[in-house]
């Protein structure tokens, strides 16, 4: 038998279709006109080369899944070559994700979706089962253990080259932990990564580092790039490496092959790793990050995923309900869209180039956001073809639910062939309601009504002399010329800057929201190094506020507050002052607006900053919320979890929950993640990064604010509530239905959906605390309820209860523990 080496090594190629392929789409190799898919082929081919011109090293593929399918559909013999190389042994395929996310950015569906999808598409396109996780550029939180092994993932590597380690641990191999006590063995971010940007030199200092470990693994991250960019376009820069490494006795592996060689016998030392520990930083150096374009691309992301589970899950009741909706294949191909989007090069690298289909050039943020919104648009028209309608005689409004949160909420609406003198009602109740815009036969409002947790409530519109609010439902609201009070809260505006504060007169707590603060500078649309003021500016502001430019050129002195509108149902407090402005034109070039909308109903209370540019700018502003809690502790969200925080450069998913000894508040933002804390004894200050660098046209940023103590899972189902998109349909039948039934409040729903003949139910268990034989009812008579992956494979048959044509279980959930029922 042949000793074991002292070393192993891994060479793997990193590329994506999904985002930087799309700045590379066409070109030649081997005689051969690429017109997508140039840059992903060229590299697959060459690295195949590598093993070829390198007896003995094992080439490793590390990239997204739709690659895969891609370069198939446009050079399957490329494909085939690979599954060759692999079934030879001297290729391989690790990763496995299906878009290259930064996972720790999206909601809770996409990252186990692109774990699921990617898994399943390499299977399908090259036959080969992925068992080894890496994260990417990065991909970290502390739930992956969990998802990766419920996805089918049996190792996870932590080591990249970009965007930060995740706690820098120089140990060969770790049995990483998650929140919910799920283990997975992994390699840290040990010292034993070597960056692409090596090159032409060898691995002699890594010679006496290797001595460190026990049999470690020797990572060397590659990028093969088109000809003449800078990485260079074949593993020729690496020769001395590969050398040093046959010199030294090392053994070429696969990732999950070094698991498979080295895990048996080696005593692993359990490692949880917080998210204060991630040392995540998504301030890209290329055009792209946190703040970059006002983080447009984030926050329309979080409305594609809404308006996505909103189809899916709608499709899915309306089949329980008896009808035929055969929409399999529509909705993988809209999962698949929205996943390539979800691309590091499109979150972080925002300022790439890309192509489109058209051959058109664009940035990378541009073309996300155009095929974000295709995304939108072709939920929209798919749930509104799941509705009966009868012609002129629409007299009902459904609102649908798909998140499982039950709660009070301010619906837009939108009525067609009326008149104005109708009345909302449910059950024979009157809804409380406005109307914002009436045009030709349209009419548009605002109603409050109670949503169901998973199913769909029906309004009645009855054309009578309208009465839009119930007398009972009538508060008192009082106004100054910048104030507003009802009887829970009191807004009123900070004259000469843009801060309202925001009183809570139940819990006595107070909130000052700024809504706007940092500097302000030209952005030359030209050549030129330092652009220069034009003769015509009028105005122009060099700051929001602050102490470095002159008074006159802040903007302090010159915004407005005023009561913007004002009604039975919601009020705004409105600050507004012009930026730019020319001595040609009454007209403005760039302006701000802060508001605050009180909700005199369900005692929602947000917080908006609104900024406009005709020309580009550049920006480094913030929206902050100072609160005056002594001793605040502060948690931030990630995808299926939650953590208390001590560092004060965060991060937060969609929430910011902070707590006092008897009080406390959460803050949902609208995709603003990047957060800066100012901590004191007596008060504290949560800074969202609104924009930097470049801007122009209008940026929308809305927060929600709302006060009281909260446990963890009153905070999500507030960040879920918040978020939802309520599918709203004008039909003529009535509907009304509540389908699922979860009894504890700790657990939420993350998915409902169908497939084949199973209908699948996601939730976790939102807290630290073990749930002992939670109850989850779903209206329909089923044969068989199973515990399942995340890929529907059974783990475990559970027992049922059947009453009234219900089907209910009972399960038991450890803390932060993620379930999947099928139920069939």
């Amino acid at each position: 038998m042949m000793p074991k080496p002292n070393f192993y090594y891994f060479f793997c190629n990193h590329w994506t279709q999904g985002g930087i392929g799309f700045a590379f789409p066409s070109g030649w190799y081997a005689g051969k006109k690429y017109d997508r898919t140039f840059s992903t082929a060229y590299t697959i081919h060459k690295m195949l080369d590598a093993a070829d011109d390198y007896p003995g090293l094992k080439v490793s593929m590390e990239l997204d899944a739709y690659s895969y399918e891609e370069v198939e559909k446009e050079d399957p013999a490329c494909i085939e070559r690979l599954k060759q190389y692999i079934y030879e042994g001297k290729a391989a395929v690790d990763g496995g994700t299906y878009g290259q996310p930064f996972g720790q950015d999206y909601g809770w569906e996409p990252n186990i979706r692109h774990l699921t999808f990617g898994k399943k598409s390499i299977k399908e396109v090259l036959d080969y089962d992925i068992r080894a996780f890496l994260v990417e550029e990065q991909w970290f939180h502390p739930q992956l253990p969990q998802l990766l092994l419920k996805s089918g993932f049996q190792y996870a590597s932590l080591q990249n080259q970009n965007s930060g380690q995740a706690m820098p641990l120089n140990e060969a191999m770790i049995s990483w932990k998650g929140i919910d006590g799920t283990e997975i063995p992994a390699i840290p971010a040990n010292d034993l990564m070597v960056s692409c940007v090596r090159q032409y030199t060898g691995y002699r200092e890594y010679k006496e580092r290797l001595k460190d470990y026990n049999k470690p693994l020797l990572f060397q991250w590659v990028e093969i790039w088109p000809p003449g960019m800078d990485w260079g376009a074949s593993a020729t820069p690496f020769e001395k490496g590969i050398k040093h490494v046959e010199e030294w006795g090392g053994k070429a592996v696969t990732l999950q092959e070094y698991f498979d060689l080295e895990l048996a016998g080696r005593d692993l030392q359990s490692i949880y790793i917080p998210l204060d520990q991630s040392n995540y930083k998504n301030n890209w150096y290329q055009d792209g990050g946190w703040g970059y374009d006002g983080d447009k691309v984030i926050m329309v992301d979080q409305k594609v995923e809404q308006s996505l589970l909103a189809y899916e899950t709608l499709s899915a009741i309306k089949n329980l309900e008896g009808s035929t909706v055969d929409n399999k294949e529509m909705l993988t191909k809209l999962w698949k869209q929205f996943l390539i989007l979800q691309n590091h090069d499109f979150s972080a690298a925002r300022g790439y180039r890309a192509f489109t289909e058209d051959g058109i050039e664009t940035k990378a943020g541009s073309y996300g956001i155009k095929k974000y919104f295709n995304i939108i648009s072709s939920c929209a028209a798919e749930i509104n073809g799941l509705y009966e309608t009868k012609g002129e005689n629409n007299s009902y409004l459904t609102i649908s639910n798909y998140n499982g949160v039950s709660s009070h909420q301010t619906i837009p609406f939108e009525i067609k062939n009326t008149h104005n003198n109708f009345v909302l009602t449910k059950n024979g109740e009157r809804v409380p309601f406005v109307i914002t815009e009436e045009k030709y036969d349209t009419i548009k409002g605002l109603m409050v009504i109670d949503v169901p947790k998973l199913g769909t409530a029906t309004i009645n519109i009855k054309e009578e002399e309208k009465e839009q609010v119930k007398d009972e439902n009538k508060l008192p609201v009082t106004y100054g010329d910048d104030w507003i009070e009802d009887d829970h809260f009191k807004v009123n505006w900070k004259k000469g800057t843009w801060t309202i504060q925001i009183a809570d007169k139940k819990t006595q707590e107070t909130i000052d929201f700024t809504g706007f603060t940092g500097p302000i500078a030209k952005q030359n649309e030209h050549t030129s190094m330092y652009p220069a003021l034009s003769s015509a500016h009028e105005i122009f502001t060099f700051a929001f506020d602050g102490t470095t430019h002159c008074p006159d050129q802040i903007s302090l002195s010159r915004i407005n507050g005023s009561i913007e509108s004002k009604n039975d149902l919601e009020s705004v407090l409105l600050l507004h002052c012009d930026l730019v402005t020319l001595h040609t034109t009454e007209t403005p070039v760039a302006f701000a607006e802060v508001r605050v909308f009180i909700n005199h109903q369900t005692k929602e209370i947000k917080c908006q900053s609104y900024f406009y540019t005709g020309v580009n700018l550049s920006l480094n502003c913030h929206a902050t919320f100072k609160h005056h809690l002594p001793n605040a502790i502060y948690y931030r969200d990630y995808p299926f979890g939650e953590e208390k925080t001590d560092i004060d450069d965060i991060y937060a998913n969609t929430y910011m929950r902070v707590m006092s000894e008897n009080t406390g508040f959460t803050i949902v933002h609208p995709g603003v993640q990047k957060v800066k804390l100012e901590r004191a004894n007596e008060s504290g200050k949560i800074m969202h990064l609104l924009a930097r660098d470049k801007v122009f046209g209008d940026y929308t940023w809305t927060f929600s604010l709302n006060f009281n103590t909260h446990t963890p899972w009153e905070s999500a189902k507030h960040s879920k509530a918040v978020r939802a998109n309520y599918p709203i349909v004008q039909t003529g039948e009535k509907e009304e239905n509540e389908i699922l039934q979860i009894e504890d409040e700790r657990i939420l729903l993350s998915a409902f959906y169908q497939e084949d003949e199973r209908y699948f139910v996601r939730f976790i268990n939102y807290s630290d605390q073990k749930i002992a034989s939670a109850k989850i009812r779903l209206n329909h008579s089923f044969n068989k309820v199973e515990i399942v992956d995340f890929s529907g494979n059974p783990q475990k048959e559970i027992s049922t209860q059947h009453n009234s044509n219900q089907t209910e279980v009972h399960v038991d959930l450890s803390p932060w523990a993620i379930t999947t029922l099928a139920f069939s």
